[in-house]
């Protein structure tokens, strides 16, 4: 029976996805980043909220709205605080949030998404690897391992099919892109 070393490979981005829309000032399609800022707007007892898009070559900005027309109370707790000091994790979290930007119209450019991977040491023997990826960016399985491992594509692919990575039968290495955690990847030697 082999014994395999278990790992946990924690993926970190650099920076968040870019949407791709007209910009007015540039007077064509543009990148727009994350400025990881919220405005928040009073009217009386109710507000509005807006994450805060910049476009990559001008720098105009642009207004996602988040929340229209709601009192700071019935918002769960902590949350108005969170929008009002600019809370950098919260910002990350709908900027890579596909539901919420879909519902948006948004086009999600993720191609810029540059990454680490936490946790790889180098190993003789078999690994079980986990994979933790705190948001979803479109990110296949394929490009991680070959990250991590310093290997082409190519090469990953035929240790995929001689047998020397597998994963449980729901995930196709070559193809799977990472939404959520994958536990149970085996990297054999």
């Amino acid at each position: 029976m082999r014994k395999y070393k278990e790992t946990t490979w924690r993926i970190i981005p650099a920076n968040t996805p870019a949407i791709i829309k007209q910009c007015s000032k540039c007077n064509r399609k543009s990148e727009y980043y994350c400025s990881e800022k919220f405005r928040v707007n009073a009217n009386q007892s109710r507000v509005d909220v807006w994450i805060i898009y910049k476009c990559h070559k001008c720098d105009s900005t642009w207004k996602l709205a988040i929340k229209k027309g709601i009192r700071p109370h019935d918002l769960p707790e902590g949350l108005f605080d969170r929008f009002i000091n600019n809370d950098r994790c919260l910002a990350w979290q709908y900027a890579f949030d596909r539901h919420f930007l879909k519902q948006h119209n948004c086009v999600i450019d993720y191609t810029n998404v540059e990454y680490s991977v936490d946790g790889y040491e180098a190993h003789d023997g078999h690994l079980l690897v986990n994979i933790e990826s705190p948001y979803c960016f479109d990110l296949k399985l394929s490009a991680v391992l070959a990250n991590v491992l310093c290997m082409t594509v190519g090469q990953i692919r035929k240790l995929v099919e001689s047998g020397g990575i597998s994963a449980n039968n729901e995930i196709d290495i070559m193809k799977h892109r990472i939404k959520s955690d994958i536990s149970g990847l085996i990297i054999n030697d």
